[in-house]
Order: structure tokens, then C-alpha cells, then sequence
């Protein structure tokens, strides 16, 4: 559209406003990313002409095509810095080409990070190769080696096609290696020790310790071997070394070669060398043969080109979240607190008895994906749905019309089998002896109708020149009997009985002409026996094709009775399957809605306000929500022909979707598109943002608005006057902001965190009274696990169990605050932050309604809707910015909320060490009183220490808003300072940059075109350099 100063082309048609769709992280919006309200700057009509289709992009609800958008951005962008880049000596090109080198490096798009989580043997690893469109990339085997390593699985960007799997294998450092060591010397002393029961289940954890030594040190064979080591002179193992603290990288063209190559360091299974390019003679190469390095693994981080990847998701197999290696379950803790979605995997088969919806992975697991707001971000897959009973699942869910159909469809193959069946074989046997009988007349005509031949031609012929009357009868026997009509029949006492075809001869014979055996034939005898043979023949010729016919009736009878009942049995098990899916889901999301009602609940009851009910959740609502994916992996990998030759589909699934991996893919790669969108809308809006700047700058060369130097400084100083008073109200909305953060966070949390202390030190002694196992009782550890629970600061894995003194020592401080927390991160700052944007773009609009009355009787209208589009842009980057801000604030709490269990572990220490030290007859009895002890002395300071530095990350986040709100404003008003001065002052008058402006101002006119152009061709799909075409 052409500028124009008339006032009937001032007004474009309106866009329509989209329907409203899925807010942002922290603040509502609808799908341009405006707020609810209607903000006059949004709904101005006024639009500036150029760019009008790429400010459609923010309206675009389509990840896919956003990326699109972005990716012709960067291209738009490349070209406007090559330009820039050539006015040399221009101070205001140099600034625009760090805005686009700024607005490129902020761009990136955060990943997507799917933690899976499920005990070992449910499937997980088997779940993620079908995801990943592979037979075999991650290790399948249930052993400790494979279960225990963390995997990172992420796309694989690399166009190298040596290169299509990456593998980097990340090893702990010397230092957690040690750590790791001295708990190992510490249980091997602890073996030694001579008090009575001090080794219970036969030295249990120096068994453990052994074994996990033995993997990486295999000349380390027993507890002497060990007791004759130190940890100094295991880390001084060169062989080890040689990992410690190193990242191995792995390339691979094919999955197959790549996967062996991955699993001789983190599968147990593994034989041969682990390492052929580091080995340099026999008795080391002949070490590593038998050393396993999977327990010196931090994280194995794998790329490839899977579909389900491409969009940014990256699968985290978290096995490790109990793992006894420290560094391990550290790392696995990391995940955790970054997941953006967490997936809980477990088999159908015990999904719904096991409760694994209510109960999810414990009390602690569950209370921390409440802290973190994770619990709306769940999914549940419930795998190994190809695991079933058929009959029994049926009758168990009630599917009455189909077990009906299947019990009748078996009873028809039942009967025939027991009766058709008998009688087909009969038929089959007497069609086989007619066969037989009729090629013994064919024989006995030959030869008659060779002595009527010769009898012809003047032969004398008789009887005797003839071969046996009789054959001998054929090996082959067929199932007859007693005969009968049809010349079927059974025995007397129902066996079957064998007939040869010589007996049916022996039958033809009784009617047949009988003559001397030396008398020679006539013609008419020998034409008399011949009619009599072919007489014969005829009659079986007529049985034998009735009867094919019934056999042939009967087997298409069988085959279709066959065909029926394999029909009625595979539609009952997909039904089945089908049905116990949906029973799964529904039960699943039953009890996960009320597992986090009783979370809730019990949380509501350690807060002591008298609430019973949470009003800030619908459970109905979370119920319905709530993600199920009911899948087989085995099923999906034979449909897709990736479980070899031998290995056909899977009986109950007829195509790739009733498996649900499709469906799940797709969830994965939705998974991504809310952090997608809002990082594709927030690098288009920069870049509208960008293109104004430039164009107003550019334009101005050519297009002053005729004031004088008198007139322009004038304006300027309004301008600078409006600014500074929009800078104070921007600062008095950032300062009420603040606040409302500062009361809810430094005030009514500060409050709540000083009422939990009281209640966790009030609990502390009763909660390590439960510890110890007492005489006759069956609860609590043993005297050898509570005292490497004790060496191990607190927290330990045994045949008990997990057990976790720390957690349970925060679990009470955790409860009392949950909801206030919860509310305060996940209501109450989201709502500030709403109240914030909205403020800000009114203040936005009032500021350019000011200077728009300073300057529009000299600006032409193009000018005017080139600021308000500006502006526009703009006050969309306040809701990006606040968006932003809402991302860092879940950032910063989840590590707020973790701070607890450190300090608690930290503050216990001195505690651990002196009932590790204690030893000798009734050490059990001392070891709890000093317990005990510490805890009613010590536990109101242990506590306070831990809230301390809750309460530090609470203030620096309040500190973190504010300075960040006001050094983004600052950048804001600066931007919009340079832009109105653009328009008011004007530019340099030296013609080689006028020039060079010229043509960027021709270039930005064609954006829209070359948006256009790009998206209808492909981005991928434009020849090199044909940007120029348009530009």
C-alpha cells in the first residue's frame, strides 16, 4: 500500500483478533501475545503499511511456521548487516548492526527437557529406541550397569554423514571418584568392626563396596585385596586416570556399530576391549578386557536425527534419582530441577494395583514436582500393553459381546475338529484311493486296448500275454475301514482301518469276464472288457469329482470357521487392549488428581491455619488433563519391520497408531511448541523492532518533517521531557511491582519459613525416634544400616529400602509451606507480573499520544503509524520481557526450594560423624541417644541455618526483578529516544551514506515480499544468493 497523506488511506482494515488460545508461562495473553485487556495500542487501526504481513507472525499460533518466520529473519538480517556493514563512518550504523548482532545472539531457543523416570524393568529404555526410530541405540539390558548411567538424548544437527550419531561420554571427576572411594574404605572398616550385629546380612555393604571396586579395579578380587589398598594408591591407577575428569566422543554412520560402540562403557555385558586405541601392550590390554568403567560415568549425552528430537526436545533417562554414586544422583537431581515435562514410566501390568499415579515415586518426589509447578507438566506411560491375558483381562473388564463371539467362533472350530474334521479326512483318503484306482484302470485299459490292437492286425492274443490283474498294493495307505458305502467305514471298535487301492481291484474284479487263460480272444470279448474298464472308470471318474467338490466345499467351510475365529480372537484382544488402556487412563488420572488432593490435604493440616479445602486447585480439571499414553514398543518396533525376519508384528495391533508411540512422538514434539512460540514471537517482535529503527532512520535521509533547527530542538526537549516522565512512571510500576514480590516473598514466605522451623525443630526428635529398628519390631534399619546410613551422611540404599535422614528431618518444614509457595510462585507473582505489562503499555500509549500532538502537523500520517507500529512493537517486547522474567522466576525458586536438604545434610555432619564413632557393646542404644540428643540441643539452630540461605535467594531474586525491569526499561526508553529523534532531527547529509540508506530503505520496503516469496518456495529451498532477487 503507498504512503499517502490523505486521511481516507490513514486507516488499514482492522485484523481480526484470533481466538483466544494457551497463555504464556507467567502472563495471559491472547495468541498475538497481547493481554486480555484492550490495550489502545493493540487495537490501533492506524497500522503502518510496511511490514503489515510480517506483524502478522505474533498472531501465528504454528510453532512449525513461526520457525519458518524466524529462519527467513536471520536471513533478512544477514543481508542488513552486509549492508551496514559498508557505511563506513556512520556512528548510527554501527548501532544497528549491534542491534542485529544482539538481537541474533538472544535468539536461541531454550530446549525442551523431557525427564523419564520408572523403577528398572519397566521398559524404558526399549520406549525410548521406539521413540528415537531405532532397533537398538540405548542399552536394553535389566542389569545395574545399564540402569545406573544417565542418558541425554538430544538432536543431532551435525551434516556429516560419518557423523549421524554422536556420542559424548562424561566421566566424574578425580575428586567425586574419591569421595566415592572413602565411602568404600569407610564400609570395609565398618565390616571389620567386632560389635555384636554390626554386619548384618553377611556384610551386605562391603559386598556392595567390593563389587562396585572389583567393576573398575578387577585384580581387586576380596575385602583382603581391598584391606591391603588405600584410596591414594587406587587413584593413582594410570589406567583409570586416563577417564577421570575426561569426555569421550563417539561418531558413528550406522546405529548398530554406534550402539556396540556406547556400550562397552556403560554395559556390563560387554566383552572385549573397551578402549582398542588407548591400549599399548598385552598385560594392560588384558586389564581393560575385564574392566568395566560404567560406575566412573557421569552422563552419556547422545545426538541423533530423530523425528521425535527435531523440535527441540531433549529425552533424559533418569535412572539414577536413588543412584548409591553420588555424583550420579547429583547430576540425575540437576535434571530434575530443569525438566520442563517429567514422565513416569511403568508397565501396565502393574501400573494401576501398583497406584504408581498417587504414589509417584515416593512422598518427597511428589512434594518436590509440586514446589517446582511440574505437576501440570506430568505424563504417565504406561508401557508393555502387548503384556496381557487375554480371557482373563476380557472377563475382568466386562467385555461380555466379545468373549461371547470368541467362545462362540471357538466352539464351531471345536466341533468340526471333532466331527468335520474325521469326515474330511475320510473323504481326502477315499479321493486319494480313487485317484489310485482310477490310474489302475487307465493301466488294465492300456493293455486291452493293446490286445484289440494286435487282435486287429491279425495277432493271435489271450489272457496270459496280459501283466497281473492285480497290483501289488501302493506303500501309500489311506484312512478306510470296515467297507461301506463310498467304500468308507469304521472298525467295530471305532479304529480306523487301511485299504490299499489293490483292494479296490480285487472289488472291480467280481463283475468283470472271466475267459480261459491260453484261449485266444475274439474281438468281442476283448470290446466287452474294455466297456467294462471304461464303464468303471466312468462311475469313479463321476465319485471322484463329486467328491473333490465336497472337500473342496468342506475345506472352504474349515478355512472360513478357521478364518472366524481368528478374526473374533483378534478384534477381543485389541478390544482387550483397547479396553484395559482406557481403564488405565481413567484410574491413572483418578488417582494422580487424588494423590495431589491428599498432597494437598496433608500440607493444608502442617500449616495449623484451620483450612481444609485448597481453593487454588480443580483437581476434576488436573484429572481430566493429565497425559496417559498406554504404548507397546515391542509392537510399534515389529510394524516397523525393526524386529527382524523372524520376528513378525505383534498379535492385537493391526497398525502403527494402536501402539500409541505415534501419538506419543507427536505429545514430545508438542512438548516443545510453548517454549517455541514464545521465543519465535519474542526474535520477531526484535526484529520488527529492528526493521522500524532502520526504516525511520533510513527514511529520514530522504524525508525530513520540515521543522526548523529552533522548531526540532524544541520537540526534542518534549520529547526528552515525556521520556523522563515516562521513565518515572515506568520506574513507580516497576517499584509497585517489586513490592507486591517483596510481600509475598520477603514477607509472607519470610513469616511461613520462621512458623516451619518452630514445627520441623518441634518434629525433629520424634521423626529420629523411627530410625532405628527396636527389639522385636519389624519398622526402622538395623543397627548395620542405620550406621551406614550414618557413614553415607544420612542417606543410603539397602535391602531396607532408601532410606533418607536429611528429607525426613525437612519433610515437616516442606509440608508447612508447600501451599504458600505454591501460591506465591504459581498465582501471586503471575498475577503481578500481569498487572505490571498492562500498566506499562497504557503509560506506553500515553507517551505517544503526547508527542503525536507535538508533531503530527508536520509528520505525514505514514510517519506518525510508522511510530505507533514502533510503539506497538515495543510494548509487545514488555510482555516478552515480563514472560522472560516469569522463565528466570521458575528458575531461581526451583533452586530456592532445594536449598533445605543441603544445609540440613550439612549441619548434621558432626552429628553423623560422632555415631559413626561410636562402637562396643550398646553402641545402638548411644548411637540414638546422641541423635536424639543433638536434635533437641542443636535443632532450632540447624533449622534457621537452613532457612538462611532460602531467605537469601528469596531477597536476590526481588533484587534480580527489579534491577533487570529497570535495566530493560532503560534500554526501552534509550530505543525509543533514538527513534523519535530519527523522525524529529533527522540524519547525516554525506551522500555516501545517504546513498547506502537509500538502499536499505529499498530493501525494507521488499521484506514483505521476500517473506512472502521464502515461505511459499521453502526456506530450505531458495538457490544460494537469491535473496538479491527481491532485495
Amino acid at each position: 500500500m503507498p504512503k499517502s497523506n490523505s486521511n481516507e488511506n490513514l486507516t488499514e482494515e482492522a485484523h481480526p483478533r484470533p481466538a483466544a488460545a494457551s497463555p504464556g508461562p507467567m502472563v495471559k495473553s491472547e495468541p498475538d501475545g497481547h493481554l486480555e485487556n484492550d490495550s489502545p495500542i493493540m487495537n490501533s487501526s492506524s497500522d503502518f503499511v510496511i511490514f503489515s504481513n510480517l506483524r502478522q507472525a505474533p498472531t501465528i499460533e504454528s510453532a512449525e511456521t513461526l520457525d519458518s518466520y524466524k529462519a527467513i529473519g536471520f536471513s533478512v538480517l544477514d543481508d542488513l548487516k552486509d549492508k551496514l556493514e559498508r557505511m563506513k563512518g556512520s556512528r548510527k550504523a554501527i548501532d544497528h548492526t549491534k542491534a542485529i548482532r544482539d538481537l541474533k545472539e538472544q535468539a536461541q531457543t531454550r530446549k525442551t527437557i523431557l525427564g523419564v523416570v520408572g523403577s528398572t524393568g519397566q521398559g524404558k529404555s526399549s520406549l525410548i529406541n521406539a521413540l528415537l526410530g531405532e532397533r537398538k541405540l540405548v542399552p536394553t539390558n535389566c542389569v545395574r550397569a545399564c540402569t545406573a548411567v544417565i542418558t541425554e538424548i538430544s538432536w543431532n544437527s551435525s551434516k556429516d554423514p560419518d557423523q549421524q550419531y554422536i556420542a559424548e561420554i562424561e566421566f566424574i571427576s578425580r575428586d567425586e571418584w574419591s569421595d566415592e572411594l572413602e565411602i568404600v574404605f569407610r564400609d570395609l572398616r565398618a565390616s571389620q568392626d567386632e560389635t555384636p550385629g554390626a554386619h548384618i546380612d553377611g556384610d551386605a555393604d562391603v559386598k556392595i563396596a567390593l563389587a562396585k571396586v572389583n567393576t573398575v579395579y578387577p585384580n581387586i578380587t576380596n575385602a583382603k585385596d581391598l584391606a591391603q589398598t588405600d584410596v591414594g594408591s587406587l587413584l593413582s591407577d594410570s589406567t583409570v586416570n586416563e577417564y577421570l575428569g575426561t569426555t569421550k566422543v563417539i561418531y558413528g554412520s550406522a546405529a548398530t556399530t554406534f550402539n556396540r560402540d556406547v556400550a562397552h562403557y556403560i554395559d556390563s555385558l560387554q566383552k572385549g576391549s573397551i578402549s582398542e586405541d588407548i591400549k599399548e601392550d598385552g598385560d594392560r590390554g588384558e586389564k581393560q578386557d575385564r574392566m568395566q568403567l560404567w560406575p566412573l560415568i557421569k552422563v552419556v549425552r547422545i545426538y541423533t536425527k530423530a523425528d521425535a528430537l527435531s523440535t527441540g526436545a531433549v529425552i533424559v533417562d533418569l535412572p539414577g534419582i536413588e543412584d548409591s554414586n553420588a555424583a550420579r544422583a547429583a547430576v540425575a537431581a540437576k535434571y530434575i530441577e530443569k525438566c520442563n515435562a517429567i514422565w513416569v514410566v511403568a508397565a501396565i501390568t502393574r501400573a494401576v494395583n501398583d497406584k504408581t499415579a498417587q504414589k509417584l515415586l515416593g512422598q518427597s518426589f511428589k512434594q518436590q514436582l509440586n514446589y517446582d509447578g511440574n505437576y501440570s507438566r506430568v505424563t504417565f506411560v504406561c508401557s508393555k500393553t502387548d503384556d496381557i491375558t487375554m480371557v482373563e483381562a476380557a472377563e475382568s473388564l466386562g467385555l461380555k459381546r466379545e468373549l461371547d463371539n470368541f467362545y462362540d467362533k471357538e466352539a464351531a472350530v471345536q466341533d468340526w475338529q471333532n466331527k468335520g474334521m474325521q469326515q474330511l479326512d475320510n473323504d481326502e483318503s477315499r479321493s486319494k484311493s480313487l485317484y489310485s484306482y482310477i490310474g489302475e484302470l487307465d493301466r488294465q485299459l492300456s493293455q486291452w486296448e493293446k490286445l484289440e490292437t494286435r487282435q486287429r492286425e491279425g495277432d493271435t492274443v489271450t489272457t496270459s500275454q496280459l501283466s497281473s490283474k492285480k497290483r501289488k498294493a501302493s506303500a501309500q495307505t489311506f484312512r478306510t475301514s470296515k467297507r461301506q458305502k463310498g467304500g468308507i467305514s469304521t472298525s467295530s471298535n471305532g479304529s480306523l482301518q487301511y485299504t490299499s487301492a489293490g483292494e479296490f481291484w480285487n472289488n472291480l474284479e467280481s463283475g468283470m469276464p472271466i475267459f480261459p487263460e491260453n484261449a485266444p480272444l475274439n474281438e468281442e470279448q476283448i470290446r466287452s472288457v474294455i466297456g467294462h474298464l471304461r464303464a468303471k472308470k466312468d462311475t469313479a471318474l463321476q465319485e471322484r469329482e463329486k467328491l473333490d467338490e465336497k472337500i473342496d466345499k468342506a475345506a472352504e467351510a474349515s478355512g472360513k470357521l478357521e478364518e472366524d475365529y481368528e478374526k473374533a480372537k483378534s478384534h477381543l484382544l485389541s478390544s482387550t487392549i483397547r479396553e484395559r488402556s482406557s481403564y488405565t487412563r481413567k484410574h491413572m488420572r483418578r488417582d494422580f488428581a487424588e494423590g495431589l488432593k491428599q498432597l494437598d490435604q496433608e500440607n493444608l493440616l502442617h500449616e495449623n491455619t484451620g483450612d481444609t479445602v485448597v481453593t487454588f486447585r480443580d483437581y476434576d480439571k488436573l484429572s481430566k488433563s493429565l497425559n496417559v499414553f498406554c504404548v507397546s514398543s515391542k509392537a510399534y518396533q515389529g510394524l516397523s519391520k525393526r524386529l527382524g525376519t523372524s520376528s513378525g508384528t505383534i498379535e492385537g495391533f493391526e497398525s502403527p497408531e494402536d501402539t500409541e508411540i505415534p501419538q506419543l512422538i507427536a505429545h514430545t514434539k508438542k512438548l516443545t511448541e510453548s517454549i517455541r512460540l514464545e521465543s519465535n514471537k519474542s526474535f520477531l517482535n526484535g526484529l520488527l523492532q529492528v526493521l522500524h529503527s532502520l526504516y525511520m532512520w533510513c527514511d529520514a535521509h530522504s524525508n525530513g518533517l520540515g521543522f526548523s533547527d529552533k522548531e526540532k530542538q524544541r520537540v526534542m526537549d518534549d520529547v526528552k521531557d515525556a521520556l523522563l516522565n515516562l521513565d518515572q512512571d515506568l520506574t513507580k510500576s516497576v517499584d509497585v511491582f517489586v513490592q507486591k514480590c517483596k510481600n509475598v516473598l520477603t514477607g509472607q514466605l519470610f513469616t511461613k519459613l520462621d512458623i516451619s522451623v518452630t514445627k520441623a525443630v518441634n518434629e525433629a526428635p520424634k521423626i529420629a525416634g523411627k530410625w532405628p529398628r527396636l527389639k522385636g519390631g519389624d519398622e526402622g534399619l538395623p543397627f548395620a544400616s542405620y550406621k551406614a546410613a550414618c557413614r553415607r551422611e544420612g542417606v543410603y540404599s539397602g535391602k531396607t529400602g532408601k532410606c533418607d535422614f536429611n528429607e525426613d528431618l525437612v519433610r515437616p518444614f516442606r509440608q508447612g509451606l508447600a501451599n504458600d509457595w505454591v501460591r506465591a510462585f504459581q498465582q501471586k507473582i503471575p498475577e503481578a507480573l500481569g498487572e505490571f505489562t498492562r500498566t506499562s503499555e497504557q503509560l506506553l500509549e500515553g507517551f505517544h499520544e503526547v508527542i503525536k500532538a507535538r508533531i503530527q502537523k508536520k509528520a505525514s500520517f505514514a510517519t506518525i503509524n510508522a511510530l505507533r507500529s514502533q510503539l506497538r512493537a515495543r510494548a509487545l517486547g514488555v510482555t516478552h520481557m515480563v514472560n522472560s522474567f516469569g522463565s528466570d522466576i521458575v528458575t531461581l525458586q526451583r533452586e530456592a526450594s532445594r536449598k533445605t536438604n543441603p544445609s540440613i545434610k550439612e549441619g548434621m555432619k558432626g552429628t553423623y560423624s560422632a555415631c559413626v564413632g561410636e562402637s562396643g557393646p550398646g553402641c545402638f542404644l548411644r548411637i540414638q541417644n546422641r541423635m536424639q540428643g543433638d536434635l533437641e540441643t542443636n535443632g532450632e539452630s540447624l533449622f534457621k541455618a537452613a532457612i538462611d540461605p532460602v531467605k537469601r535467594d528469596l531477597t536476590s531474586l526481588c533484587e534480580r526483578l527489579e534491577s533487570g525491569l529497570r535495566a530493560k526499561i532503560a534500554d526501552m526508553l534509550d530505543g525509543m529516544n533514538q527513534d523519535y529523534a530519527n523522525v524529529i532531527i533527522g540524519q547525516e547529509v554525506d551522500e555516501g551514506i545517504k546513498e547506502g540508506a537509500a538502499e536499505i530503505l529499498k530493501l525494507l520496503k521488499e521484506v514483505d515480499q521476500y517473506f512472502d516469496y521464502k515461505l511459499e518456495k521453502g526456506p530450505d529451498n531458495m538457490p544460494e544468493g537469491d535473496s538479491q532477487l527481491l532485495f
